[in-house]
């Protein structure tokens, strides 16, 4: 009997270890700090218009401005087999992204946007949309990305005419007017 009730004290002890060893709900204020262009290499780029890929990194800061922590004896987590999700409150959006290069480019004058030449992605490629989409979605539901992307691919969605070299420069702006500008390394297109 002294063995059972042992197993049995036992049991329920590792079960309110497993049950207050939940996850506790986190809020935080999300805000974008500064962006990076990732390239496999510090110097030139030699390339096609085809393979060029610019990824774009987004770096944030997140300060945990609150802790949900409700005291239930955990007995609805008793029916829960995950924890909540965190929340991550973003209070200023993209309101702009323009892309210029210092050479002309397919006719484009050097330091004017070459918006209507390239496209980005998250993620996959085989899923682009047109640069205004990045900071006027159309529909976020299907793209949870959207919102703060923690990176981006930008490419051409037209052929450039080689041989051209050219820096990239990214500029993003927000809705509190902060602007986050990027350089890319030099691009030759053979």
């Amino acid at each position: 009997m002294l063995k059972k009730t042992s197993y049995a004290l036992l049991f329920f002890l590792g079960l309110q270890l497993i049950l207050f060893s939940c996850c506790k709900e986190k809020t935080y204020r999300v805000h974008l700090q500064s962006l990076v262009i990732y390239d496999e290499t510090d110097g030139v780029i030699t390339t096609t218009s085809e393979d060029l890929l610019l990824y774009v990194n987004f770096i944030y800061d997140y300060q945990d401005i609150t802790t949900i922590n409700t005291s239930n004896f955990n007995f609805n987590t008793a029916l829960a087999t995950t924890c909540p999700d965190n929340v991550y409150i973003y209070e200023h959006e993209f309101t702009n992204l323009n892309i210029t290069a210092d050479q002309d480019i397919n006719g484009i004058i050097a330091g004017e946007s070459l918006n209507e030449i390239m496209k980005f992605s998250y993620y996959d490629r085989d899923n682009s949309f047109e640069i205004i989409e990045f900071y006027n979605p159309t529909n976020t539901e299907d793209n949870p990305f959207q919102q703060s992307p923690d990176l981006i691919t930008l490419f051409f969605n037209d052929t450039i005419v080689s041989p051209t070299a050219f820096k990239l420069t990214i500029t993003i702006e927000n809705s509190n007017e902060d602007t986050f500008t990027v350089t890319s390394n030099t691009y030759i297109i053979e």
